[in-house]
């Protein structure tokens, strides 16, 4: 036996208790995503530097979909000594030695006022970094980021990745 909510619970405030006419009614206790039935995708979208010299400055982006917001919930980091041979099953993952600043060209606004260490806003595969809130990017933005590292010996490969959901353009967020 499947209970599920009533038409229009999965509506968003103001929405008048109208569903969009891509969701279908959410099962009471649901607690998975469908693609199809619920109009939203889990994603993760990467930006990557393939070296970053001592004491350098380098700029990455990535591109939000043209049909779909982007929901940020997560992000992760891995950054690798470059020409280091990589063990995954001896080596621990590398605090990030750079500073970064993102830049949402959607709302034109810098997400913090001044650079900020990289693992205060990644985590690792093991232990994301997990917003309070989702941040949204709406289809079509750019995230700009700039990166500076701070170490003064070594060389980087940085894989940074945005972990989300994504939703057809101003489609309500709601699970």
């Amino acid at each position: 036996m499947s209970a599920v909510a009533p038409a229009g619970a999965n509506a968003g405030p103001g929405s008048g208790g109208q569903a969009p006419p891509n969701m279908l009614g959410r099962p009471i206790g649901k607690n998975y995503l469908d693609p199809r039935g619920d109009a939203i995708d889990f994603t993760f979208y990467n930006t990557t530097l393939a070296v970053l010299d001592p004491s350098q400055s380098l700029p990455s982006q990535i591109n939000i979909d043209a049909g779909t917001d982007f929901y940020w919930v997560a992000s992760t980091i891995t950054a690798l000594i470059a020409g280091s041979p990589f063990d995954p099953t001896t080596e621990q993952p590398i605090q990030a030695p750079f500073t970064v600043v993102i830049t949402d060209s959607g709302s034109q606004r810098q997400l913090m006022n001044a650079p900020v260490p990289a693992f205060e806003l990644f985590g690792t595969g093991q232990l994301p970094y997990r917003l309070i809130l989702p941040r949204l990017f709406r289809a079509n933005s750019i995230i700009q980021f700039q990166w500076t590292s701070y170490d003064q010996t070594s060389t980087y490969q940085v894989f940074a990745d945005l972990h989300g959901f994504r939703m057809p353009k101003d489609t309500p967020f709601n699970l």
